[in-house]
């Protein structure tokens, strides 16, 4: 073996040491004093299961009662990811909720080195060692990929994009070698199986083996050839995985996957079947593409809707179509929304390093479409499979921005086409200049061509890994261990079978972290069970309508932040189907926008709580404030936990004609001062003001002095002092007083 050759094993070492230290050095803020901390929202509810699995090991979480608080929620995220994190747990011996949390955060670590090594053997296989090693370093440094394998970040997108590549590799190791062709037909269908059992959308990434049939099949008849060796790789593998999901093929998180894949089988045999048949009589091969889009408007005819949906199967592909295609999520889930949909989306993108990249993949394509024409035989077949398999990942990215954790990846190796493309041209030219460039020259021009390509990717990577503290540090963690530690513990945290005592309203962002560090069961969570019912408790505009909402789901305690009104109204008001702009208006002063909140929110549940503390409601009444305060006139304390109470009904006996109500001087936990306020409704021969606070205590929020109770017309104003007691209000009571 040449020097070159030998040197492999450690170039390739190299790139995953620093991909190791990268992901190390992202993550590097879930570490704190007071143990992990997950950098994002899902993490939390993987590492709930991931725990749940290692003391049940293998079973894993299928029912919480925890979630969309009282009827519980099936849960049909398919848990691959999470037994693979629980049993290198197992396997290292830890089965404390430390212990487990830990080891569990490298999980996707792993499985991000694991790729950037896959990566390297997809290129080398069809290209060369040189071009492999820099696409490898290019997976290393994909920005968003680096987000979902940086330490702790406990996402199955990880180990999704790992089988994705995987499926590639093997399926191209059967066309390039035929000596171990059936074994590498094996691994395809046990790594397409093990997609299904990872992610509910794996038909998505498995059709697209079905488009390059279809593109390899026209290509073959154009050529006179036969598509057996490839109908027998790509059935093969199929049926593997067929029988491989079958076990849990009825189930809610494998159904689709295991339709879909039958209905590959299905497609396969008939596309085969249908090129079997032209050859033999001769057909023109352009007569295959036509066929296939006449078959596929027939199916699409039969799928229909009006026609019946072809035993549910024609639903199933037209919600994930309009999933991902149809911009189903814009404004509710940022993630899910296409990458560009407005003018303002594609400004960002067009001005980033992200769309520098884009314009530089545009060029990476050409560049393999001129290696597809200077190859031949099994390696061409590989850079066409390649080469559809990188395009079909940049249209899912237009379709969801959320897959740009994988098309980030295709990015570099396009990156890595293009560069040697170009390097491969200036070398022709340099040989034909005369007199030739000096090597002091030549190496400086391809470190500047190396620096122009990598240069963006290389940026992008290193903002991400310079990254934000977890979104939960700070005020959300500090309030969460206090809910966690002033409310009443709830049952079957650990066994989530039975229905707990209470819940928590919040908004659906919120749901996996107050879930997980509160242990307290949620309404709204981030699989959006429950969040039709939180957006309509928010923006209730009576308090009949939210005690309703909050009664029907149990509720005890509500949380409110900043980012609510400054930041989340817009997909509050998207869920509930009501006008953003009749809650708040954007006003335009030049350098800047300023958002400007309408009566509307004020009148709003959300306003009264978050914005005036609870003042003008009976049954809500602020237990705890955050200590960042943001905003002006007056600042406001970034996280704020409500309590849900009775409230004591104050009954005042006084002429009809009269305005009564009742103040109460508070202060909150953090030493800020502000009135409570509510006024009274008359009722028979009498006025009727119910409050949520008593006068008793001085820890945390209290009141500061006895309720003033006011009684008044034009002519002048009564007022007396009043106390309530705390079970007074806990019980409801009815506390009387004549003015």
């Amino acid at each position: 073996m040449d020097q070159g050759r030998r040197s492999e094993p450690a170039e390739l070492v190299a790139v995953l040491v620093l991909g190791l230290l990268l992901r190390l050095f992202a993550g590097r803020n879930s570490l704190t004093e007071n143990g992990i901390v997950l950098p994002g929202y899902d993490e939390y509810y993987h590492m709930r299961r991931i725990l749940y699995t290692v003391i049940h090991f293998p079973n894993t979480l299928w029912f919480d009662s925890y979630l969309d608080y009282p009827h519980g929620l099936e849960i049909t995220w398919p848990p691959l990811f999470d037994q693979v994190s629980a049993a290198l747990c197992v396997a290292l011996g830890q089965h404390s909720k430390p212990g487990i949390e830990l080891v569990a955060c490298f999980a996707p670590l792993i499985m991000g080195l694991i790729a950037i090594v896959v990566v390297y053997y997809i290129v080398r296989e069809l290209f060369d060692h040189k071009m492999a090693l820099l696409a490898a370093f290019m997976t290393a440094l994909a920005p968003y990929y680096l987000l979902y394998t940086m330490f702790a970040a406990l996402d199955h997108h990880c180990l999704e994009v790992l089988f994705l590549l995987t499926i590639l590799l093997f399926m191209i190791m059967c066309i390039s070698r035929k000596e171990k062709r059936y074994l590498y037909t094996l691994a395809c269908g046990v790594a397409m199986a093990a997609l299904a059992y990872t992610w509910q959308g794996a038909d998505i990434y498995l059709a697209i083996f079905l488009l390059y049939a279809a593109v390899q099949i026209t290509l073959d008849l154009k050529e006179g050839k036969s598509s057996k060796e490839i109908a027998t790789i790509l059935i093969a593998s199929y049926a593997i995985a067929f029988i491989l999901v079958l076990p849990f093929g009825n189930t809610a998180w494998l159904s689709a996957s295991f339709y879909g894949i039958g209905a590959m089988i299905i497609a396969l045999g008939i596309m085969f079947g249908l090129a079997y048949i032209m050859a033999k009589r001769k057909i023109s091969w352009k007569a295959f593409p036509l066929s296939i889009l006449i078959v596929s408007a027939l199916f699409a005819i039969i799928i229909s809707k009006d026609a019946g949906g072809f035993f549910g199967v024609g639903t199933l592909i037209r919600s994930g179509l309009e999933y991902i295609w149809g911009g189903e999520m814009i404004g509710k889930i940022s993630e899910a929304e296409p990458l560009i949909f407005d003018a303002e989306t594609f400004s960002l993108v067009a001005f980033s390093m992200l769309g520098l990249n884009l314009l530089f993949s545009l060029g990476g394509l050409v560049a393999s479409l001129i290696y597809i024409r200077r190859s031949t035989g099994p390696k061409r077949q590989g850079q066409i499979l390649l080469l559809l398999w990188i395009a079909a990942t940049l249209i899912l990215t237009l379709g969801q921005s959320r897959f740009l954790y994988v098309s980030t990846i295709t990015m570099g190796i396009l990156i890595s086409i293009l560069l040697f493309t170009i390097w491969d041209m200036i070398n022709k030219k340099r040989q034909e200049a005369e007199p030739a460039p000096t090597a002091r020259h030549s190496r400086l021009l391809a470190g500047l061509l190396f620096l122009l390509l990598v240069l963006p990717t290389a940026w992008d990577a290193a903002s991400f890994a310079e990254s934000s503290p977890p979104a939960v540090s700070g005020d959300w963690q500090e309030s969460l261990a206090w809910l966690k530690e002033n409310s009443n513990a709830t049952s079957f945290f650990d066994k989530p079978q039975e229905v707990a005592e209470y819940s928590v309203m919040s908004w659906w962002d919120y749901g996996n972290w107050i879930l997980y560090m509160a242990e307290r069961p949620v309404v709204a969570n981030n699989f959006q069970a429950g969040v039709a019912d939180a957006a309509k408790f928010y923006l209730s505009e009576n308090e009949e309508e939210a005690t309703a909402v909050l009664d029907a789901r149990g509720s005890r305690y509500i949380l409110a932040d900043n980012k609510l009104i400054y930041g989340k109204l817009a997909a509050l008001t998207t869920w509930a189907n009501k006008d953003l702009s009749s809650y708040i208006r954007m006003e335009d002063y030049g350098s800047e926008y300023v958002a400007i909140p309408q009566d509307r929110l004020f009148n709003t549940t959300l306003g009264k709580l978050y914005l005036f503390d609870g003042a003008g409601t009976g049954h809500f009444r602020l237990i705890y404030e955050s200590k960042t305060f943001v905003g002006a006139s007056p600042a406001k304390s970034e996280v704020k936990i409500f309590e849900y109470v009775p409230g004591a009904v104050i009954k005042v006996r006084t002429g009809s004609d009269q305005k009564v109500g009742a103040l109460l001087n508070m202060t909150s936990n953090q030493k800020r001062e502000f009135i409570y306020l509510n006024e009274g409704t008359i009722k028979d021969d009498s006025f009727e003001i119910r409050v949520p606070y008593s006068t008793q205590g001085g820890q945390g929020c209290h009141a500061i002095s006895p309720y003033l109770i006011y009684s008044g017309n034009e002519a002048g104003v009564t007022v007396k002092n009043l106390d309530v007691s705390e079970e007074d209000v806990m019980l409801g009571r009815t506390v009387e007083l004549t003015i």
